[in-house]
């Protein structure tokens, strides 16, 4: 093999580990988009188009902020949230299937109508990443009660 092959060989290789690099995989990148809710007590995150949640695709994070009526949370900063299968709302029937967290954008407060940011997830095995944007959803009556 000659040297100015070589040499190209090498520069091929190099900007394919570059380019991998730059554009990570697609779960680390994707972006889920849904609702949100404002409890008593926290914050949920429907999010639907997870890739490596079970089927459908769909994840309920819940982020608790502590007691009834603090409905704040700090921009950018990695929250701790609880992970449920779709159609759970966290209310002691549904079991938790992992911990995970959320890095929002923006502060939320209970008068929020947008929020975005970050979240990774540890469920079974697979490291869990990505985008959401969220939009509020209020409901009629409240899933959670809080005394």
């Amino acid at each position: 093999m000659s040297v100015p092959h070589f040499a190209r060989m090498c520069f091929f290789l190099s900007a394919i580990v570059l380019l991998l690099a730059v554009f990570p995989t697609a779960p680390s990148t994707h972006t889920a988009t849904e609702r949100f809710e404002v409890y008593c007590d926290g914050f949920g995150f429907f999010l639907a188009k997870v890739d490596g949640a079970p089927a459908p695709g769909k994840l309920f994070l819940f982020l608790y902020t502590g007691f009834p009526g603090i409905t704040y949370v700090p921009k950018e900063t990695w929250k701790d949230v609880y992970v449920y299968r779709n159609g759970c709302l966290a209310d002691g029937k549904c079991e938790v299937l992992a911990h995970g967290k959320v890095w929002l954008d923006d502060e939320v407060m209970p008068d929020a109508k947008r929020i975005s940011g970050r979240y990774e997830i540890e469920l079974n095995g697979q490291n869990l990443r990505g985008q959401f944007a969220a939009e509020r959803h209020d409901y009629k009556k409240p899933p959670r009660l809080c005394m």
